[in-house]
């Protein structure tokens, strides 16, 4: 048996961030992770741009929403990238990032922590309360093995812990209103420049190519953004993934989903090196290590976070980290329904969201935290994920002592 001060289970942006506030706070940490790579949707998926990160208010300069390691974050993945400046995108700022400069960045600042110890292709597989914390179980490369700490940080985006204890800790939306998933293909060698009448012209020679029948139907959701390094293109697709079948939970369900994603992709690829001078020279499309998921389970907490709060742009005196990113809705694979704020100010997310009272010293943050399904819209995204990761922790450390 080990013992620990926190275990962080799930090593994306949420998990990165809480192993890394306690760690440097001087706590034991454990950190697991089932992919090879921390950074989650970033690295796995190849989301490519941190949202989140920035004020609402976009008639005023650009400014950092969250203090702390999402602002660190972000400040070091511009000076690598050689970012002036986040993208102003409608009524928005973004931050573009690069999935292998992410992942290295990751390595990079959990080697500098003594007390954090980090594994990877370790899957949480068990959860049960002690007299003085909790203890987890975890398979490692065929190993059944335990460990025990006074807090749990649950950033595993699918509400692992919860589903363990059962109904009363977790909800789902149905699976006809989930946010479907994306699947983000890198295309290497793109020439030209690919401004926004580039896009639309694309945009236009894929719906002349589905209304043909020369492409499947999931190429009319596919968009265009640059890499930090040119001549990189990321394509997005977004897929239906079954419809109202859709359920990530189910494993058959995510293979059909990222084998439909890589089909599209390179029928996409196959189509447009044929057809538009700027992809003569592309090679084949390089494929993520996962679907980029945006929904799936989350906690009921002390505090269930709305889209309403958030519209209103609520404050509470128990706020542990701000919101700025609108309501994204992806409930179809037709594109985003965006609801703002109903002013261009923060919402917060009180401390209630990360955890619950009958849960003595499990926490939760990133996609899994305390929300309604409009909500999760918004509070999903990389930057707001990193904030929740860091109060979730903070939180740990208090109830550990530390």
């Amino acid at each position: 048996m080990q013992h620990w001060d926190v275990i962080v289970a799930g090593g994306g942006s949420a998990g990165f961030a809480a192993a890394l506030t306690c760690a440097r706070a001087g706590a034991q940490t454990l950190l697991l992770e089932r992919q090879a790579m921390l950074g989650g949707m970033g690295v796995n998926a190849w989301v490519h741009t941190f949202c989140g990160l920035f004020h609402p208010d976009t008639s005023q300069p650009w400014t950092w929403l969250n203090p702390g390691i999402p602002q660190q974050v972000g400040e070091a993945m511009m000076e690598r990238t050689h970012q002036m400046q986040p993208d102003l995108m409608g009524r928005v700022f973004v931050l573009r990032q690069h999935p292998s400069v992410f992942a290295t960045l990751t390595d990079e600042w959990c080697a500098r922590e003594p007390s954090l110890t980090r594994l990877s292709g370790a899957e949480w597989s068990g959860l049960t309360p002690t007299d003085d914390g909790w203890q987890i179980e975890y398979l490692s490369r065929g190993n059944r093995l335990r460990a025990q700490a006074r807090s749990i940080v649950d950033t595993t985006g699918d509400a692992t812990g919860a589903r363990w204890l059962g109904a009363a800790y977790w909800d789902q939306a149905p699976p006809e209103q989930l946010y479907r998933p994306a699947y983000i293909c890198l295309l290497p060698h793109v020439n030209g420049q690919h401004g926004e009448s580039w896009r639309l012209q694309l945009a236009a020679m894929l719906v002349r190519a589905v209304r043909d029948g020369k492409l499947p139907p999931s190429a009319l959701g596919a968009q265009f953004r640059d890499s930090t390094y040119a001549p990189e293109v990321f394509m997005t697709i977004d897929l239906e993934a079954g419809g109202g079948g859709w359920d990530p939970l189910n494993a058959a369900c995510r293979a059909q989903a990222e084998m439909d994603g890589r089909g599209a992709g390179m029928a996409i690829w196959q189509f447009l090196r044929s057809a538009h001078a700027d992809f003569q020279h592309c090679p084949p499309p390089v494929f993520p290590a996962q679907a980029g998921i945006r929904e799936s389970a989350r906690y009921v907490g002390d505090v269930i976070l709305t889209g309403e709060m958030l519209a209103s742009c609520t404050r509470q005196p128990e706020d542990v980290a701000l919101a700025g990113w609108p309501m994204e809705k992806r409930e179809t694979a037709r594109g985003p329904k965006f609801r703002y704020f109903d002013r261009p100010e923060p919402a917060g997310i009180p401390a209630g969201c990360l955890r619950q009272r009958a849960l003595p010293g499990l926490f939760f943050a990133g996609r899994c935290l305390s929300a309604d399904h409009e909500a999760l819209a918004s509070v999903r995204v990389i930057g707001t994920c990193m904030a929740t990761g860091q109060a979730a922790a903070q939180m740990a450390l208090a109830h550990a002592g530390k």
